[in-house]
């Protein structure tokens, strides 16, 4: 039973926050806190977004349930199942975690500008070729850097593994989770295809005096297993929910996902999943996404609360602070747990 301090929190508090972010050039804002969907400015209550990187988590999943069925080796060399990854040194932990050292493809392929990538169809080993002509950022297991190659990885490791697309073995976790808006674009898809919010973006995320655009129909090919999904938060919440009650994997899967290495003073990175220090003890685990026009947080604690908020237009877009919008959004899920 949520505790009459979470409950004022859902009647009150969470509004009032995300009434705060719309008010601060945001055009709109849909959030789940612990069952319940609110929604101010152009969204739709508990309308399908584009959820970037939280689509990480769901692969991990899906590398962690192949681990567990003994097809995967978690600390063997990822090069096993994936031979376009040459150092022998990087084991499939280190690809999870984002301590691999593979350099980030991203910014190669031109994804800041919205116009070279929205109608462009990019094949997996694209996006690994673009990464692999970068230099690597450290040595296997020596630090964590964020890199979304780590996960076009683990999207071919599982393609190897199964012999099948990628999103088929994605869509069984989506099934085991119960979800029923979520779903892995089909190959050049670009509109979503459940009710949704028009979503505005940069034209160039590099050059902030760029030009606001439309960005509801892309091709996230460009991201793909690094974040090409499509969800709401209300299932965003409930999959960390259930994958934290472990309704998704074994004990043993679970507490590997896991252990963690230290982020930052707030936060730590385990497999595919982040910890994020509480205002009131603890923390929550979960994920965050951006992609073009959507900015995403979702996540869940040991004790049943759950929440995924998103907001129309990445911080930024409209002159606002980046840094103080993702604090706002940090804030309303603090919010939703703690009930202060």
């Amino acid at each position: 039973m949520i505790a009459v301090a979470a409950l004022t929190a859902l009647s009150l508090l969470v509004p009032q926050q995300l009434d705060q972010i719309v008010q601060d050039r945001t055009p709109g804002v849909e959030m789940n806190a612990n069952g319940r969907n609110h929604a101010k400015g152009n969204a739709p209550h508990n309308g399908q977004v584009r959820i970037g990187s939280i689509t990480k988590s769901f692969v991990a999943v899906s590398v962690l349930q192949l681990v567990g069925e003994k097809k995967i080796e978690l600390d063997g060399p990822v090069n096993r199942y994936v031979p376009h990854v040459r150092d022998s040194r990087i084991t499939v932990r280190q690809v999870l975690q984002h301590t691999s050292g593979l350099p980030d493809y991203v910014l190669a392929i031109g994804v800041n500008k919205i116009a070279d990538t929205r109608d462009r169809y990019f094949p997996p080993h694209d996006l690994l070729d673009a990464a692999f002509a970068q230099p690597v950022t450290n040595q296997p297991g020596e630090k964590h850097v964020y890199s979304n190659t780590n996960y076009v990885v683990a999207g071919l490791m599982i393609q190897k593994v199964t012999g099948r697309p990628v999103g088929e073995a994605i869509q069984k976790v989506i099934v085991k989770a119960g979800l029923g808006d979520t779903y892995w674009p089909g190959q050049g898809e670009q509109r979503i295809r459940g009710r949704h919010a028009r979503v505005s973006v940069k034209a160039d995320l590099l050059d902030p005096g760029s030009e606001v655009v439309d960005a509801t129909e892309y091709d996230t090919s460009s991201a793909w297993a690094s974040g090409a999904m499509v969800s709401t938060p209300q299932d965003v919440a409930k999959f960390f929910k259930t994958l934290l009650g472990g309704g998704l994997l074994d004990k043993a899967q679970l507490d590997e996902m896991r252990k963690t290495v230290p982020v930052d003073e707030r936060s730590a990175y385990g497999l595919g999943l982040e910890s994020t220090k509480l205002s009131c003890g603890g923390v929550s685990w979960g994920h965050g996404g951006t992609i073009h026009g959507w900015a995403s947080l979702g996540a869940a604690t040991d004790d049943g609360k759950y929440a995924a908020v998103t907001l129309t237009a990445l911080p930024g877009t409209f002159g606002d602070d980046p840094a103080r919008k993702f604090e706002r959004m940090v804030g309303v899920m603090d919010t939703a747990f703690c009930g202060k």
